[in-house]
């Protein structure tokens, strides 16, 4: 990405159709999705976000739900238990 000091590591990128992608990245740097896309001339719409880390986040929450993070979910990023 332009302007930026470090590399980012690579992406995948998988086409589903000519206007939806499925973007792959192990690291989020500030708007980094939106300033890829916005490099080689596309516009981004909307983003959904499938997972973080090991967590799958569940399709069924609505935008500004949450559910408690199991035991399992909470060690995988480094937290301690409750």
């Amino acid at each position: 990405l332009h302007n930026e000091k470090d590399l980012t590591k690579p992406a995948v990128l998988e086409i589903l159709t000519p206007t939806d992608v499925r973007l792959t990245i192990s690291e989020g740097r500030y708007h980094q999705v939106k300033r890829m896309f916005a490099a080689v001339g596309n516009h981004v719409v909307g983003l959904h976000r499938e997972r973080i880390g090991a967590i799958e986040l569940d399709p069924d929450l609505a935008p500004g739900e949450y559910r408690p993070l199991t035991e399992e979910e909470i060690a995988s990023v480094g937290l301690p238990s409750r």
